[in-house]
């Protein structure tokens, strides 16, 4: 008969009560609240053992991974680094601190975490991996996509190495090639849309329209409700100034889900760059609707209402912004400059009255 994991956790509590000083039941009885997730319970297991062995190395990187989970990076470097400090060689702390300390933004700290993780390993692609993402989080690209070539010459077999240079060379402004590794990685899984679709958004960034087409329309043949497929392939069918399908597909986006705003704001864009404001009022409307503190939108919508030489609503609208972003020094101005504008006309019009009589 197999125990479940209750009478097991109840036999170990009554064995570390009879044996207090037994390592090996404080560990195993900390991975069983682990792996029923919970986690404070593992940890307060781990901490009754460091009481009387502060130095457990596998306390000391359970308590490490846990509080990474938990997303505390903090307490998280604190445990690995006192697991490191013990001189006990093994990458994957030196891994886990960097990747805790990139966490927090220790740009150096990382660093020199992951340098020692590859000293013990130059051959382990996730290290490369990690110090690319490193650089791509400062925006240093060049470097980014080195290490991330790297980890793809040591492992060529799985696609998030072949994702990582591609999204480096899209920000690069490199469409065309970052084309041909999200396409190397549709080779590699052909039927996962959401490869199909990246590929296809960075083929349309390249220009080369005929084939983000073909890719669009298979990510929505294979999920009709993909409601990020019909946005993206909205925005390209606009690039392609195919302005009737490109509304098409921002309406079938709304259709899947009425409640988000994002199919409603581009459509409100695609209007307002065709000088139909009167619908993009419609729908900067409806984004405020559903996102009523959206600072963004009340803005949009002001500046409609400029277009319409409506300067009353447009006043109104810059006013709700402002009280919604307060520190938005920019939308101050030009909330003074249309309040200028707008008692400027009714002079101007006041005059001419006056002239007229």
């Amino acid at each position: 008969m197999v125990k479940n994991s209750t009478d097991t956790i109840k036999e170990l509590i009554q064995k570390i009560v009879k044996s207090p000083n037994d390592t090996e039941n404080y560990i195993k009885l900390s991975s069983i609240y682990f792996n029923n997730g919970d986690y404070e319970l593992a940890a307060n297991v781990y901490d009754s053992l460091l009481q009387f062995e502060p130095s457990n190395y596998v306390a000391l990187t359970n308590l490490g991974n846990i509080f990474y989970f938990k997303r505390d990076f903090i307490k998280a470097v604190n445990y690995y680094s006192r697991a490191a400090n013990l001189e006990i060689d093994n990458l994957t702390v030196y891994f886990n601190l960097g990747n805790a300390y990139a966490e927090l933004g220790e740009f150096k700290q990382a660093m020199s975490n992951y340098i020692k993780a590859l000293n013990m390993d130059k051959s382990n692609y996730q290290v490369y991996s990690a110090i690319g993402m490193l650089y791509q989080d400062r925006q240093n690209y060049n470097e980014a996509l080195m290490y991330y070539e790297r980890a793809l010459k040591l492992c060529n077999s799985i696609p998030d190495n072949y994702l990582n240079i591609a999204f480096v060379l899209m920000k690069m402004g490199e469409n065309s090639k970052a084309a041909e590794y999200f396409g190397k990685v549709c080779e590699m899984e052909p039927a996962n849309p959401i490869y199909m679709l990246y590929c296809a958004n960075a083929n349309s960034a390249a220009k080369n329209y005929k084939k983000a087409n073909e890719l669009f329309n298979n990510v929505i043949k294979k999920q009709p409700n993909n409601y990020q497929a019909y946005l993206c392939f909205g925005i390209s069918l606009y690039e392609q100034l195919n302005i009737e399908k490109a509304v098409e597909m921002y309406n079938s986006a709304i259709k899947i889900n009425p409640d988000l705003v994002n199919a409603y704001m581009l459509l409100g864009n695609l209007y307002f760059s065709e000088h139909n404001f009167e619908n993009a009022v419609s729908l900067y409307k409806k984004v405020i609707e559903l996102e009523p503190v959206n600072s963004n939108a009340y803005t949009i919508l002001g500046n409609t209402y400029v277009m319409l030489k409506d300067l009353r609503s447009a006043i109104s609208c810059y006013k709700q912004a402002i009280d919604i972003d307060i520190e938005n020094d920019e939308l101050k101005l030009i909330y003074i400059e249309i309040i200028q504008e707008f008692i400027k006309t009714r002079e101007d019009n006041t005059e001419a009255n006056a002239a007229i009589h």
